[in-house]
């Protein structure tokens, strides 16, 4: 499990990102998530599972106090409650969770939960998924070289987060506690 905690949720162990998500054998799902909440909820990082499919578990990795301000940024406000968003983080969590049950694959909103700029999910939104100026973690709608500079900074990210664990820095050593300015 710590493994693919490094390889798909690096930037947001380091804080730099405010969520992430992967895929996991659903019968290791419940018991890793408690393991990760047991392990970093103190360092403000916590784990869900958004849905079961077969036999595959999706879970987000994220940063509440980060989650909380982003959620809380006005266009990105305005966005989630024309979507039926309300609430506290949990419940805009829970509301995520019912829409991705209904919405296949998934609720294009599911990007401001990963730190994707309002911008690119309402210009993914109205595009359809098509015109990116860009594709790399997320289709980028507007400021391509913001973009390109914040994927170099994941990738640099998960190679040196990758490095550290393969010579044996532990996971918890790995994780940055967040502190909001």
């Amino acid at each position: 499990m710590e493994d693919r905690l490094i390889y798909y949720c690096s930037p947001t162990l380091a804080g730099l990102k405010t969520g992430s998500i992967f895929n996991m054998d659903i019968k290791d799902a419940e018991g890793q998530v408690d393991m990760i909440n047991r392990r970093f909820n103190q360092k403000d990082m916590y784990a869900v599972v958004l849905t079961k499919r077969r036999d595959t578990a999706l879970v987000y990795v994220y940063r509440r106090k980060k989650l909380i301000l982003d959620l809380n940024k006005p266009q990105c406000a305005e966005l989630i409650k024309k979507l039926g968003y309300n609430g506290d983080c949990n419940n805009c969590i829970e509301h995520l969770k019912e829409r991705i049950a209904l919405i296949s694959p998934f609720p294009h909103e599911i990007g401001l939960f990963l730190s994707y700029p309002v911008e690119d999910v309402i210009g993914f939104i109205e595009n359809k998924g098509k015109n990116a100026l860009l594709c790399g973690f997320r289709k980028v709608y507007k400021d391509k070289e913001a973009a390109q500079k914040q994927f170099y900074m994941y990738e640099k990210c998960t190679r040196i987060y990758s490095k550290l664990f393969k010579e044996g820095r532990e996971l918890d050593k790995l994780v940055v506690q967040f502190r909001h300015a």
